[in-house]
C-alpha cells in the first residue's frame, strides 16, 4: 500500500479473506485469498486463488490480531453478521490445503510474559 505526501490512501488491495497463516523461522505469514471469477473447483464453486503474502514479525502479528478482535467486536455490535432482511450469511470459503508450520522455538521473553490484553472501550 503506498502514501503520498497528504497521507491519503492512493492503492488498495481487496481480498476475499485470508487463505492461512503459518509461522516459519520466527515469522509470521498471513496469505490473502480471493474466490477466482474465472476458474471453478470439482463442486462448481470459485476456486480459491493466493493473492498477497504479508510477513510480520510475531509482535507486530500479535499487535494486528489485536486491532483485528476491535474491529470484529464493532462489525458484531452493529449486527452486520446478518443480511438486511435478517437472513444469516451462508458464505463458507472453501479449506485452504493443509500446510506444515514450523512452530517457533523460543519466543521473546516480553511476549511470554505480556500476552495481549482485550481492547478496553468499543471500536467506534
Amino acid at each position: 500500500m503506498g502514501l503520498n505526501s497528504g497521507n491519503a490512501l492512493v492503492e488498495q488491495t481487496f481480498s476475499d479473506g485470508i487463505g492461512s497463516i503459518t509461522i516459519i523461522g520466527g515469522t509470521v505469514r498471513i496469505d490473502f485469498m480471493i474466490f477466482s471469477p474465472d476458474e471453478k473447483g470439482v463442486d462448481g464453486r470459485p476456486k480459491v486463488v493466493h493473492l498477497q503474502r504479508i510477513v510480520m514479525a510475531p509482535e507486530g502479528f500479535l499487535h494486528s490480531a489485536e486491532k483485528i478482535q476491535e474491529a470484529a467486536q464493532a462489525l458484531s455490535k452493529l449486527g452486520t453478521t446478518a443480511r438486511p432482511s435478517g437472513e444469516p450469511r451462508a458464505v463458507e470459503p472453501p479449506v485452504a490445503e493443509p500446510r506444515v508450520v514450523e512452530p517457533i522455538v523460543s519466543a521473546p521473553t516480553n511476549m511470554q510474559a505480556n500476552p495481549p490484553t482485550p481492547p478496553k472501550r468499543p471500536f467506534p
